[in-house]
């Protein structure tokens, strides 16, 4: 109990929008099971709006997507400290946008046990209503966008296809036939499993994210897709207010 009222003692504002949206951190020690480990001080996202019942269904949700809902009966202070235990070296947050009663947010962590794995998700929330907000209700992905995604997407992919063959080729490369082929075969399930769903608000402009996991011994490899797009480029297919 001492540990964690510890962590709500610990919790302040860091940024205040106006109104009534703030963003509070959750400070969080090292895990035991990380005890061993560099572990950087752990720092977790709080929504305020106001309101309690927005709150409390904003941030019992964003809780529960996070760790994939472990321990979702938890309160948040309680699930993440179980959570981080399980060898979670490094957590941190940004606010990515915060307009037009919109709140998109980026969490980063890092996890630690033969080796380390690094990894980001994307939420965003309405702060009127506390629900989660799809990729859906921000543009139309039915009609000519989804065909813009998925065509400036399918041209990376090529274009790192054949940076790979170019690095496969060059004699003075470290990537041999095998881990050519075992890469190219990585790139190609990603490209073909790609699905229009994650993306992060930024100020000027919507970027649908495309990850493509690699093994660990070629995470080197990893294909760079960026699918960035302005809103005044796409304005005609936004349904939020901008």
């Amino acid at each position: 109990m001492l540990r964690i009222l510890t962590i709500i003692l610990l919790l302040n504002g860091v940024c205040a929008f106006g109104q009534n949206v703030r963003i509070d951190t959750l400070h969080l020690p090292k895990g035991e099971n990380s005890a061993q480990l560099p572990a950087t001080d752990l720092k977790f996202p709080i929504i305020k709006t106001g309101n309690t019942t927005v709150e409390a269904m904003l941030n019992k949700d964003l809780k529960n997507r996070f760790t994939k809902n472990e321990f979702q009966d938890l309160p948040t202070d309680s699930t993440l400290l179980l959570w981080a235990d399980n060898h979670i070296i490094s957590l941190d947050f940004e606010v990515t946008y915060r307009k037009n009663g919109l709140l998109s947010l980026k969490i980063s962590g890092e996890w630690c046990s033969a080796y380390c794995t690094s990894w980001t998700d994307y939420f965003t929330y309405s702060t009127s209503t506390g629900k989660y907000v799809s990729i859906d209700e921000i543009v139309d992905t039915t009609g000519k966008f989804r065909e813009i995604v998925l065509a400036d997407k399918s041209r990376q992919y090529e274009e790192q296809r054949q940076e790979l063959k170019r690095m496969q080729l060059d004699k003075n490369s470290e990537v041999d036939e095998g881990t050519y082929n075992l890469a190219l075969e990585n790139y190609n399930d990603c490209d073909k499993s790609f699905e229009l769903k994650t993306f992060a608000l930024y100020p000027d402009h919507l970027e649908i994210i495309e990850k493509c996991y690699l093994p660990h011994v070629m995470q080197n490899l990893t294909p760079i897709i960026e699918l960035k797009y302005k809103y005044k480029a796409i304005k005609k297919y936004l349904k939020m207010k901008n």
